[in-house]
């Protein structure tokens, strides 16, 4: 069983950062494993840090779930964006190399 913790953050762009300039930032679940809760937020932040995301803030709730119910909580969550998000598999592929996987980004414009 690996267990993920589902964080949603709100994020700003830094320079460099994956997100295009017109976007002033945005709100992002992110799922990673760790064995408590700070180490996965220390692993969304050492991933966020690499994308050029500031961390604004964390967001509650914060949830746990084991990754084999990935498929489901697509569904349950992220209906419209199935598509756009790993398949279980490569979820559980991610998860166990100990990356961090984006959920969809809600973003909104710089001005």
């Amino acid at each position: 069983m690996l267990e993920v913790f589902i964080v949603p953050f709100h994020v700003k762009r830094l320079e460099n950062s994956i997100m295009p300039p017109e976007i002033g930032g945005a709100y992002v679940t992110c799922y990673s494993q760790g064995d408590t809760y700070v180490e996965a937020v220390e692993n969304i932040l050492k991933k966020m840090a690499e994308d050029g995301l500031h961390p604004a803030e964390i967001l509650e709730p914060v949830h746990e779930m084991d990754a084999s119910l990935w498929g489901s909580h697509v569904k349950e969550t992220w209906l419209d964006y199935t598509n756009n998000l790993p398949s279980q598999s490569d979820f559980v592929e991610s998860i166990g190399a100990n990356q961090v996987v984006y959920g969809p980004f809600g973003s909104y414009d710089s001005k």
